[in-house]
């Protein structure tokens, strides 16, 4: 079996990190992916991407592919670091999933870091740079994870409109900077990225996050049950 991964909101100043996971269930013809526009997220126009959503859900529904998108919190990232942030992501959803890789299984990542995967799985671990541009399955992931993340954003952007999160969706433009610097940061902002921007969250030890327990959403449901057809 092989998983197919990519993240977006890695560098964002606010709120989590998502990671997409797909596995495909059926051969998906070249020419599908090529009518369907199928490549790196962030090659497309946020137009593109809504476009493309909806036919990876489709996809899904057809049973020639499992995709879910696991998330780690804005806490978890200023606790952790993103290195260990998105090995918990990773881990986090094949646990959800049900899945153990073992010696048969694969991970493919997109870029060139195993996030430490390598030392505590028994699977494969696959790094691809461009990734998301040169393997379909994980643009799949890509996008997933991409618009997933752009909807929460903009459902964040209704309670804190003064930080305009619809437009920048949380990363560290220039307007979104100086939002920060006058209204100071939301709950949602991530401390560790804003030392430059406020000097005391260099002092400020960051809490140690509790083991949550497993409450899979309705989308992790549905992906859980294709994994036991699966296995």
């Amino acid at each position: 079996m092989k998983i197919y991964i990519d993240e977006a909101g890695r560098g964002p100043l606010a709120w989590p990190l998502h990671v997409g996971l797909v596995i495909l269930l059926q051969k998906i013809s070249s020419s599908l992916y090529k009518k369907l526009n199928i490549k790196d997220s962030k090659k497309l126009s946020e137009k593109q991407r809504e476009m493309i959503f909806p036919e990876i859900q489709k996809l899904a529904d057809q049973g020639k592919l499992i995709y879910t998108v696991s998330s780690v919190s804005h806490e978890e990232i200023d606790a952790w670091g993103m290195t260990k942030s998105l090995n918990q992501a990773i881990k986090r959803w094949l646990d959800m999933l049900g899945i153990t890789p073992n010696k048969q299984d694969e991970l493919i990542i997109d870029g060139n870091r195993d996030f430490g995967l390598r030392k505590e799985l028994e699977c494969t671990i696959t790094t691809i740079i461009d990734g998301d541009d040169l393997i379909p399955e994980i643009s799949l992931a890509s996008i997933a994870a991409k618009v997933t993340r752009d909807h929460i954003m903009g459902e964040l952007h209704q309670q804190y409109p003064h930080y305009n999160f619809i437009q920048h969706k949380g990363y560290g433009t220039l307007e979104h900077r100086n939002l920060i610097s006058l209204h100071g940061p939301s709950p949602l902002h991530r401390k560790s990225f804003l030392k430059e921007l406020f000097p005391e969250y260099k002092k400020v030890k960051t809490p140690k996050i509790a083991k949550q327990k497993k409450s899979p959403s309705k989308t992790s449901k549905k992906a859980k049950f294709q994994g036991e057809r699966l296995f």
